[in-house]
């Protein structure tokens, strides 16, 4: 049951942060102020204009932020009326959101192996049947 959970979680954690890459693949670069942090986990943010004032938003989970330190200017793409929902500019090409969609399918795959495995573990442990 932990395992359905944790895949669950997966899934719920990877698809939208792919697909808020997907959807600001068009939208204009401004450059940005980098907050250092666990990237990989959404831990680092970017402070930026928007609409005239500066603006301070958390980069959303698998953001792949390798090379860039606290205060390092960087250029990031954000929704229409949305600040908040921003990601790196470099981080919405079709290589990263096929990594964030390849975790969930992945940690499927594991799953199903490892049910395998565990259902002919259990159908060998059983006694053969003895004729009456």
């Amino acid at each position: 049951m932990a395992a359905l959970a944790s895949l669950a979680l997966t899934y719920a954690v990877f698809f939208p942060a792919a697909r808020l890459r997907i959807e600001l693949r068009g939208a204009e670069p401004t450059a940005a102020t980098f907050h250092d942090g666990a990237c990989f986990v959404g831990g680092c943010a970017v402070t930026y204009p928007f609409a005239g004032e500066q603006v301070t938003a958390g980069l959303p989970v698998g953001t792949r932020a390798g090379g860039h330190a606290e205060g390092d200017t960087v250029y990031v793409r954000s929704a229409p009326g949305e600040p908040e929902r921003v990601v790196l500019a470099a981080d919405t090409g079709r290589g990263t959101v096929a990594a964030l969609l390849a975790v969930p399918g992945g940690a499927t795959l594991l799953g199903l192996l490892a049910g395998a495995v565990r259902m002919r573990r259990d159908r060998r442990s059983e006694p053969p049947a003895q004729a009456a």
